[in-house]
């Protein structure tokens, strides 16, 4: 798929991995709807960012936690004659709990935002337009099990499962993918006089011994919007560390 003058949906789009996503969207000629939900200045600052660049964004902001939310935001979007071609499910949630320490409403919650709401953002989307690509953004740890945060890695792994489901269910006129990033950006509120001892923590934790950059993942998404031949497949970015387990078989 050729991304200029495509329009795109990116949620979680206003901070971090999503704020990158958006702005390679835009950077190669996309119209983007930036979704936020508490990010909003960051969204306004990144949309007028792109706009003074000549470039084409906009924010629209939705509680995912909430029933029916990617309903009402493709319906938001409808009001403005802006069908997507292009979406990126990049908000998720992330929680430090056990499995057997685990509240049901954190996995209802985790399980509700990182794996239901971008299929219900899928079928809306696919509901609209008549063909088009979705990239998901998983975890390289899917592949071991992430025994610190259960509710988050149930979630992705339904989101791996869900990629495959979905190319195969509204092929050939969608295709579905996702990148699994690996220790890309140091932790949300993250101390950053303390990024450097993080860094030198976390870059053995790979095969290739460094930390990613968010780059890194864009054109990894990149090339997945647009190669044409490619649909259910996973692209790890994570500088080998999905190498280290196979708990699943993955």
């Amino acid at each position: 798929m050729d991304i200029q003058g495509k329009k795109a949906l990116v949620t979680g789009g206003a901070k971090r991995l999503g704020n990158a996503l958006t702005l390679m969207l835009a950077g190669a000629g996309a119209e983007v709807a930036v979704h936020y939900n508490r990010s909003e200045t960051d969204a306004y600052d990144l949309c007028d960012m792109i706009c003074n660049d000549g470039g084409t964004a906009f924010p629209v902001a939705k509680d995912l936690s909430r029933k029916g939310a990617a309903e009402d935001l493709f319906g938001d979007l409808d009001a403005m004659d802006f069908f997507p071609e292009i979406l990126i499910n990049s908000a998720s949630i992330f929680h430090l709990e056990r499995l057997l320490d685990s509240s049901e409403e954190t996995f209802h919650r985790n399980l509700d935002i990182n794996a239901l709401v971008p299929l219900m953002l899928s079928r809306e989307m696919a509901k609209r337009v008549d063909s088009g690509v979705v990239i998901n953004m998983l975890d390289s740890r899917i592949t071991d099990y992430d025994n610190l945060h259960v509710p988050y890695h149930l979630s992705k792994l339904s989101l791996f499962s869900l990629t495959r489901m979905l190319s195969e269910e509204l092929s050939p006129d969608f295709r579905f993918n996702a990148v699994a990033p690996g220790v890309i950006l140091p932790p949300v509120g993250a101390d950053p006089s303390e990024e450097e001892s993080w860094t030198e923590r976390m870059k053995n934790s790979n095969t290739l011994k460094r930390i990613g950059t968010a780059q890194q993942v864009c054109d990894a998404a990149e090339f997945l919007i647009r190669n044409d031949f490619v649909t259910g497949q996973i692209i790890f970015v994570d500088g080998g560390r999905h190498l280290k387990g196979s708990f699943y078989g993955l």
